[in-house]
Order: C-alpha cells, then structure tokens, then sequence
C-alpha cells in the first residue's frame, strides 16, 4: 500500500542553526501568511454561500466526524510531511455537497485534529487554509468537467472526478512541500519528488474508495460506514510498512555507528561521510530517490566491515596482501548484506563499488570512468576526504587545504574529476563563509 494523498504539515517554522532559522523563517512566515489569507477568505466565503438545512444536521454531523477519523493519526514522512487519508472523504464530501460543505466539513475536522495533536495554532492555521485552497480549486476543476447537472454519472463525469483528483493532489502536495522547504532551507524540487512513488500508488487506490463512497451514500447514506475499517486498514497497514522501513535503516544505521566506533580514530567517519555526499548529490541536482538513496547509502558504505578483525582494522602498520585482500572483501562484505535488504537494493551497488579508481586500477570489478556507479563515484570522493582529514592509528590527519590538493591531483586517475570539481567548490565555498563569519 502506498502512502496517503494528502499531506499535512507539523513543521512550522523550522532551523535547526542561527543562521539558518535567520534565512529561511521569514520566507516561511511570509508564505504561511499569504496561504492563510487566501484560505480564510474562501472560508468565509464557504460560511456565507452555505446553506444549512435543518434535517441535514445529522449529515454534517456525520461527515465532520468522518473527515476527522481520517485526519487522526497522521503518519510522518522522511521528508517531514504528515499524511492522512482524508482525500477520500474531501474528493466525495465536494462531489455530493459541493466546495463550501466539503471546505467547513475540512475545516472543522482539522481543527479537532490539531487541537487534539497539540500542533499550535500557526500550524493549525496553515492546515485548514491549504486545505480550504485544495478542495476549492478541485472543486472548479470538477464543476467545469462535470457533464451532468445531476448526481454524478459515472460514464460521462469520470473524467471529470479524475482531473478534480489530479489537482486536489497537486495543489495539496505544492502548498504543504512549499513551506516545508522554505522552513528547511531544502530545495522545493526534492521535497516534492521524495517518495513520490509511494504517493502515487496511493493516490491511485484512494480514487475508486472516493468513488465508492459517493456511490454508497447515493444509495444508502449510513452504508459507507463499511468502509472506516478498510480504509484505517489501509492506513495501518502503510504505517506498519513505513515503520519497518524506518526501523530497518535504523538497525542498519546504528550497527554502521558501532562499527565505526570499533576505531577511535574514525568515530562518526560515515556521518561525516553521508553529509560531504549529500551536500555533492545536492549540487548536482539529484532529486528523489537517487537523492535518498546516495544519503542513505553513504550512511552504512562501511558495513562490511563487520567482517574485518580488529587485529586488521586497528593494526597500525603496513598490512600484508593477505590482511589486504581481507580488508578489500568489506565492500562485497557490505554489498551482500544491503541487497538482501529492499530499502537499500538499488543503491547496494554504490557500496560494491566505491573503492573502484577512475582509471579502472580499482577493486572490486576494475570498473573505468562512467561505468562505475554515480553513487559510487561521489562515495569515492567523499570517503577519501574524510580519510585524509581525520586522524587515523597510522597517521596524522591532513589539513583541509592538503586533501583539497590531493583529490585534485588524483581528479582523473583516482576520483571523477567533474565530481572533485564540485566539491572542491563546495569547500572552497565553505571555508570563505567561515572566513566572512569570523571577521564579523
């Protein structure tokens, strides 16, 4: 099962460094305000268009219960947005009632929620109003598609529902990924392309549940309510998923750490690692999954090391080819064990391969140039950074500027050279903004 359609927010503002906060709340604040604005009005436009009707009361009883049932529990991504599975309810609350019943029906469910949730009040501002934006522009989409007057018809508005569907998720993910990214000081692009996937194959099991729904209550109102246990079915049933894979990476995590720790000297050497690759993978643009999985991957690259004896991994002289050959199997060592796992199957092979030499000199396939894996290429170049900057049993760690020198005489025969290039130009970037800093 895939994850929800909808997206909320619990991110509002967020830094987690002075400069950063500085840089990114106002942007933030400034968006959440025009959101806010924007959803207020059609809110109060909603309140004022909308016609209550005595003996209905039971109904929009019903239907702000049942949009709050799907808004509980929120399942929170990597990516920081929280999702539910009140899609369903909105698409079918538009369709039966119209924009200003499924807007006030949102509204009302959101605020219960949030209260409930201890979210704060600007979050919970946020929500409401993106979500009063969503279900109004899908709900134009669907009235100007919409070939009946009537009730819906299956055969003649379906194409209607489906465009009504593309922008209520479009809208939905634009306005949420947007203040997130402004929060975070993360690009727009991979905020909106993370998992995007599992979006996807969600959102295309919550369009028939919509169109059951409205088919249910046209034929009998109280029916639908068969539908609240496969729907919190689904929804379980995605967390559980989501859950292991969390657990999972941070199983495979934590013993990366332990290993790491076998050596005082190269204590939180991946972590460091991760973080030189993410800034790489992130000036190369890589979006989504190869993004998530370059970060993830640099995270546990030395694993296989588990299988190093310590008499090996902390000897401080010159190896022999024997300790050699068994220091070199830690990549296959590493590969074997991620591609068993589904989270880490596409990106196994960076681990594989990240001690192979541009030039093709390297192990384990002596594999040149572009065939060797862009993950692996940027491993490469991150990795032996970090080496050479950090002290190990057998030597002094190298200054910045002397493993600056290194990687770029070895740009070609060792490293890629567009990818030393670039980060090169990141810490070159990086040491004038120290220098900026400190004469402030």
């Amino acid at each position: 099962m895939g994850k929800t359609a909808n997206r909320k927010t619990d991110q509002l503002p967020a830094g987690s460094q002075k400069n950063k906060y500085r840089m990114t709340v106002k942007p933030a604040l400034a968006y959440q305000l025009v959101i806010d604005c924007i959803g207020f009005f059609l809110i109060f436009q909603a309140v004022m268009t909308f016609q209550f009707q005595a003996e209905m009361l039971w109904v929009y009883i019903f239907w702000a219960l049942f949009s709050t049932f799907t808004e509980m529990k929120p399942i929170t991504m990597p990516n920081n947005d929280q999702l539910t599975i009140s899609f369903a309810v909105h698409i079918s609350a538009l369709i039966l009632f119209g924009a200003p019943t499924a807007i006030l029906i949102s509204t009302v469910a959101n605020i219960i929620t949030d209260t409930i949730g201890k979210r704060g009040l600007k979050k919970m501002l946020f929500n409401i109003s993106q979500y009063a934006i969503t279900i109004h522009l899908a709900w134009l989409v669907y009235d100007i598609f919409k070939w009946n007057t009537g009730p819906l018809h299956l055969k003649t508005d379906a194409p209607a529902m489906i465009f009504s569907c593309l922008i209520y998720v479009t809208v939905n993910f634009f306005l949420v990924s947007t203040v997130i990214s402004l929060s975070q000081g993360t690009r727009l692009v991979r905020q909106l392309t993370s998992d995007i996937m599992l979006e996807l194959i969600h959102f295309a099991s919550l369009v028939p549940v919509s169109l059951l729904i409205v088919i249910l209550y046209d034929y009998e109102p109280l029916s639908i309510i068969i539908l609240l246990l496969p729907l919190a079915m689904a929804h379980f049933s995605f967390e559980n998923y989501m859950n292991l894979r969390t657990e999972t990476r941070n199983t495979i995590e934590a013993l990366a750490d332990i290993i790491d720790q076998r050596d005082s000297y190269t204590s939180e050497h991946s972590q460091r690692v991760a973080r030189y690759c993410s800034k790489i993978a992130d000036e190369l643009g890589l979006l989504g999954n190869n993004y998530e999985n370059m970060i993830t991957t640099a995270r546990v690259h030395d694993l296989g090391k588990v299988s190093v004896p310590d008499s090996i991994l902390l000897k401080a002289g010159h190896l022999t080819l024997e300790e050699q050959a068994i220091m070199a199997g830690h990549a296959q060592v590493g590969f074997k064990i991620l591609s068993n796992l589904r989270f880490y199957k596409h990106s196994a092979l960076y681990v594989y391969y990240h001690h192979e030499r541009y030039d093709g000199k390297g192990y384990p396939k002596g594999l040149k140039g572009k065939n060797i894996p862009l993950g692996a290429r940027i491993l490469a170049v991150a990795d032996s950074f970090d080496a050479m900057t950090s002290d190990r049993i057998y030597r002094k760690a190298l200054s910045r500027e002397h493993a600056i020198k290194e990687l770029m005489d070895n740009a070609g025969t060792q490293f890629d050279p567009d990818i030393v290039q670039v980060f090169v130009n990141i810490l070159q970037r990086e040491n004038a903004l120290n220098n900026d800093t400190r004469k402030e």
